[in-house]
């Protein structure tokens, strides 16, 4: 069974080459599809080196718009979507594969466990009230970029109502609605924090902001 890991990146060179490294190390990587979203350092150049594919945008599109042409353009009959930062804790991809080769779950999210301070976990709890109130599921990292779903699912997530960093929350949500399998795993992922300086700050309003754009547009849709 082939399994394409796709990695949306923006402005991730301290990090890239190490995940793209660790995953050429793993023998259950049929494919690595890396989808440079608009970066302004060497992200894409690094990319193009050591992806299969690799996919540069001109402009930043958000992590939606990439994560969905890097499915678009994998080949695999499963899905692996792993952030840029995980360095080499990536290798432990394959926790994410079981559930579906076992036919358990249609969407598995793996548990990622920051290094350093990473905010309140404001959004992070918004989410997970929201999705247990919808399937009774509560999820330990329901913002986690890590997850894996077939190929032939790639319909249900297409249309998506979703902006930037509401690609996980909508992920989720459009999945409950199809009466789709979640399940979450706990994996040894580990993905760099952006700390509490300019950046983070501005990382964490981004991601609220896009969040709450999304569910916005989600309460419409199912009002």
């Amino acid at each position: 069974m082939k399994v394409s890991v796709v990695i949306p990146a923006y402005n991730e060179e301290k990090h890239i080459k190490t995940t793209l490294h660790a995953l050429r190390q793993t023998d259950w990587v049929s494919e690595i599809v890396g989808v440079n979203d608009g970066s302004s350092d060497s992200t894409g150049r690094i990319m193009e080196k050591y992806c299969d594919t690799s996919i540069s945008f001109i402009k930043n599109h958000g992590k939606t718009a990439a994560a969905k042409a890097g499915w678009l353009a994998s080949k695999g009959e499963y899905i692996v979507i792993l952030d840029a930062d995980l360095k080499e804790s990536a290798a432990f991809g394959h926790y994410l594969l079981s559930p579906l080769f076992q036919k358990k779950a249609d969407l598995v999210i793996g548990s990622v466990e920051g290094i350093g301070q990473n905010g309140f976990g404001l959004v992070k709890r918004r989410v997970q009230r929201l999705i247990e109130k919808k399937s009774g599921l509560l999820l330990r990292t329901p913002l986690s970029g890590q997850r894996a779903f077939p190929r032939n699912h790639i319909s249900y997530y297409e249309n998506l109502q979703a902006d930037g960093y509401g690609l996980e929350t909508m992920m989720t949500l459009q999945a409950i609605n199809q009466g789709l399998r979640i399940t979450e795993v706990e994996a040894p992922f580990k993905h760099i924090g952006k700390g509490w300086g300019i950046e983070g700050i501005c990382h964490r309003g981004r991601q609220w902001l896009e969040v709450e754009r999304c569910l916005w547009k989600y309460g419409k849709s199912y009002s």
